[in-house]
Order: C-alpha cells, then sequence, then structure tokens
C-alpha cells in the first residue's frame, strides 16, 4: 500500500504544478500538509521515470537535494516532445483499473490526491458510458471511517507520528467495548476490509499488529517518532497465528462458503447443498460472533455441548436485545 499511497501523492503534486507552472517547496509542503523534503523526493522520483518507446511531454525543472531549501523553486515546463499516445481499453480492463482505484479511494482522505483519483475514476466512467455500456461502472465507495478520523490516519503514517485510537471490539456477551491504545503507524492495506499496521508497547516490549479501519472510531495525532524508534519498531516481525484451542464442526450451507475461504485454520469438504467446516476456538467470544455473522447458514454444530452452550448464549443475547 505505501507505494500506491506515493504514486497518488504524486501524481497529485505533479497535478498541482501543471496547474500553476511553478512553486516553490514550501508552497506546495504547506498546500498537502507534508514536509518540503518529503514533496522534494516524491518530485526527484518522478522526473527519472522513463517509458521506453514514448516521448515525455514534460520537464520537471527540480534543485539538488543537498542545495535545496523550502524556498527552492520547482517548475513543471511543457517540452513540445509530443503527445502520449491514446491508451485504448476494454470495458473490463476499464473495470479492472476502477476497481484498483475504488480500493485506494476508500483509504484516501479528503484533499488533493482523493480528487485526483475521482477525476480519473470519473473519466473512466464516462468513457464507459458513451461507449455504450451505461451504467456498467458502480457508484463510488464510501470511506470505512469519517473523513476526519481518516484524515489524522493517514497524516500519521505520513509523519511518521504517534496515533491514539478508540478502537471497537466485541466484548463479553458481544456487547461492544472500546479500546484506547497508543501505536506506532506504518501503514494502510486496502482490501475487503482495509487495515492499519502498527506496533505498540505491551509489557515493555513492541509488538506489531493489523487493526481494522472501520472499527477506528476516533483518532489522535501525537508526537514525532525518533528515527531510531521508528526503524526498531519496523523490525519487529509480525506475530504469526498458529492455529491453537478446540477443535469445532460446522455445518453450513453454501451460502456460508465465505468463512471457508477467508477464516485462518480452516479444513472444510463440500457438497452439492453442505459444507463441513473444521476449526480450531480458543475463544468462545470469537465462535459466538462467527455463528451470528454466519446466521441461518448454520444447520448444527458440533461437538453437541458447544452447541447447546452456544444456544443458550444466543437466547440470552435475543432476551436482552429484544
Amino acid at each position: 500500500m505505501a507505494n500506491v499511497q506515493k504514486i497518488v501523492r504524486t501524481n497529485a503534486v505533479l497535478t498541482y504544478l501543471a496547474s500553476r507552472g511553478s512553486a516553490t517547496l514550501r508552497e506546495i509542503a504547506e498546500h498537502f500538509g507534508t514536509p518540503w523534503q518529503s514533496a522534494l523526493g516524491l518530485l526527484w522520483d518522478a522526473s527519472l521515470v522513463d517509458v521506453a518507446g514514448m516521448p515525455i511531454p514534460f520537464d520537471l525543472q527540480l534543485p539538488m537535494r543537498a542545495e535545496a531549501s523550502p524556498d527552492s523553486i520547482v517548475r513543471l515546463e511543457d517540452t513540445g516532445a509530443g503527445e502520449v499516445p491514446p491508451l485504448p481499453l476494454g470495458l473490463d480492463e476499464a473495470m479492472v483499473l476502477v476497481a484498483l482505484i475504488d480500493q485506494v479511494l476508500e483509504v484516501s482522505a479528503p484533499g488533493d490526491s482523493r480528487e485526483a483519483l475521482r477525476d480519473v475514476r470519473s473519466k473512466l466512467s464516462e468513457a464507459a458510458t458513451n461507449a455504450g455500456f451505461g451504467s456498467a461502472i458502480w457508484p463510488e465507495p464510501e470511506p470505512p471511517i469519517s473523513s476526519d478520523t481518516l484524515g489524522t490516519v493517514t497524516r500519521a503514517v505520513a509523519e511518521r507520528r504517534m496515533l491514539t485510537i478508540g478502537y471497537h471490539r466485541a466484548g463479553p456477551d458481544l456487547h461492544e467495548q472500546v479500546e484506547t491504545v497508543d501505536l506506532i503507524p506504518f501503514g494502510i492495506s486496502t482490501g475487503t476490509a482495509p487495515v492499519l499496521h502498527a506496533a505498540r508497547e505491551l509489557a515493555g516490549e513492541l509488538t506489531r499488529r493489523t487493526y481494522r479501519l472501520d472499527r477506528i472510531g476516533s483518532a489522535a495525532l501525537g508526537e514525532q517518532i525518533p528515527e531510531r524508534t521508528w526503524n526498531r519498531a519496523r523490525r519487529v516481525p509480525l506475530a504469526e497465528w498458529t492455529p491453537t484451542g478446540q477443535t469445532v464442526t460446522l455445518f453450513v450451507t453454501r451460502q456460508g462458503k465465505w468463512a471457508a475461504e477467508t477464516l485462518p485454520g480452516v479444513t472444510y469438504t463440500e457438497s452439492d447443498e453442505m459444507l463441513v467446516l473444521s476449526l480450531p476456538v480458543a475463544s468462545e467470544e470469537w465462535l459466538f460472533s462467527l455463528l451470528v455473522q454466519l446466521g441461518d447458514t448454520v444447520v448444527s454444530v458440533d461437538p453437541p455441548e458447544i452447541a447447546d452452550h452456544m444456544a443458550k448464549r444466543a437466547t440470552q443475547l435475543l432476551k436482552e436485545t429484544s
């Protein structure tokens, strides 16, 4: 995800420069809320891009890094080297591109980078409509958390600052509880459920964890992370998950196949109408949460004593909620 974010940010900076022709590094830094050194690094990387067989129609004039200052001027000029050739796309290719853009849009805070992505997406959608494919392109996705919270999280990652979040998780009997967590954030991964990668200190030791964005209810920026601390935290390996606990067997309809395909440690067999899932369970709360998500796709649970216990918990939960 870090590389995707870099590409999006670079595109936004180049778009900004193209609209002005020139700007100081200070102006770019203030516009995008990033250190001027970071802006210069993005522009230098962009200036080194070379596409075989394609003339580069622009020229970036940049100061040398060792001589640069916030007041250094950078320019983007048309070289007259020729136009970039058109890129014909089929509907399937356009849909793949839109799907990829949507994954990044979900984790992009409001700002120039997000608007640049939306502009490209809009052009692809308009082109598909003009080609006679009507509403083949789906609506733009909504961010998994509030814009302000997402902006704080992405800023903490970009600026290497401590981050305090209110993280929502299931407590006893699936009642929601919120845990306040202080983190060293590294990056964000896209996907079905985008996650924040971070390290936290537990019992005097650093551990690496992932936190689902849609469960982050609040976020606050902290102090700048010293380079040495950040590097040390980055070297901490992500804890490997190993299946432990009692083996439980779930008999579910085919609508519950998502559990077989996404849960770690699951083995399963399937027939025309039924799937038999076998999985290790170390947490009663986790199993109860899974059964609630599977809902009426669950036909039966084995062993019987666990099935009976889960049924009693579900009955109690139903009484409380009604």
